[in-house]
């Protein structure tokens, strides 16, 4: 039986995976999220302001503090 932990935060040498963080609206608004060519195969057209980026994340944020 798998015992559900949570988002654990996962680190290697080369990577971290951890939940997203309203510090990360701007490096994710600039490096991806804005990007049309980036976000042309996802199921949400590119975030034209900063100000939608943080809504995204306090949304999932919501969604994972239910969960």
């Amino acid at each position: 039986m798998i015992n559900h932990k949570g988002t654990q935060k996962i680190k290697t040498e080369r990577l971290i995976l951890r939940r997203f963080k309203i510090t990360d609206a701007k490096f994710m608004f600039n490096n991806w999220a804005s990007d049309p060519e980036v976000t042309k195969y996802l199921s949400w057209p590119s975030h034209k302001e900063l100000s939608t980026t943080k809504k995204i994340i306090n949304l999932l944020s919501c969604i994972m503090n239910l969960n």
